[in-house]
């Protein structure tokens, strides 16, 4: 063989290995963990919230209650924390029906990894347990013994003569997956994750229980 017949030759076999080649895998998205969450959750409130001091986008911080497992098995621990932000706040001014207070919650704090987003709704709200089971002493303050049956809840009413409710046989906890809507808290109402209150604003304590609901 001729050395232009070598040069060709050589040529296309280059050609021929090139075109052979794959194009490189596309690396995979660094921020995407792979973990997700789906069915109701349960949090508590990391502080107290009031409408009248809040603002549209202002961060809501939570805390898990009870350990959870997301979708490629990886643990949740309790307490770990969950932040939602404010969509709405308004406090009742003359002339207004009622405050608002619109929350939804967008991630979770995985501890020793990524957040895990979540599009998180508000399904029930109640008090702090340790609060809602204090000993009644017939006043009007507080969350004392206010705890109103229904809507998925199994809590106790106030007996109303200073004595302490029965706790529940879970350790006090007033909501559970089934739970709907505002349980044991006066004049307030939860529709499509906004709470609504006739008072003058809009008021969670700290430690208030939550059930969300992840999409």
């Amino acid at each position: 063989m001729n050395r232009l017949g070598m040069v060709i030759t050589l040529f296309l076999l280059a050609v021929t290995l090139c075109l052979g080649q794959s194009a490189p895998a596309a690396q995979p998205d660094g921020s995407a963990s792979g973990k997700s969450l789906r069915g109701v959750i349960s949090v508590s409130l990391a502080k107290s919230i009031d409408s009248k001091k809040l603002k549209e986008g202002d961060e809501i911080p939570a805390k898990t209650v009870g350990t959870l497992r997301t979708s490629d098995g990886t643990i949740v621990p309790s307490g770990s924390k969950v932040v939602g932000h404010v969509t709405q706040a308004t406090a009742r001014s003359k002339g207004d029906a009622s405050a608002s207070l619109g929350i939804v919650f967008d991630k979770i704090e995985v501890p020793g990894s990524k957040d895990m987003p979540i599009k998180g709704m508000l399904q029930a709200v109640g008090p702090n347990p340790s609060e809602a089971y204090a000993p009644d002493t017939g006043g009007t303050s507080g969350g004392a013994n206010n705890l109103n049956p229904g809507n998925g809840s199994t809590a106790p009413m106030g007996s109303g003569l200073g004595l302490q409710a029965d706790r529940p046989q879970d350790g006090g906890k007033i909501l559970n997956p089934k739970s709907i809507g505002v349980i044991g808290i006066k004049n307030l109402q939860l529709d499509n994750s906004v709470l609504t209150s006739t008072g003058k604003e809009v008021k969670l304590d700290l430690g208030s229980q939550m059930m969300i609901k992840i999409e």
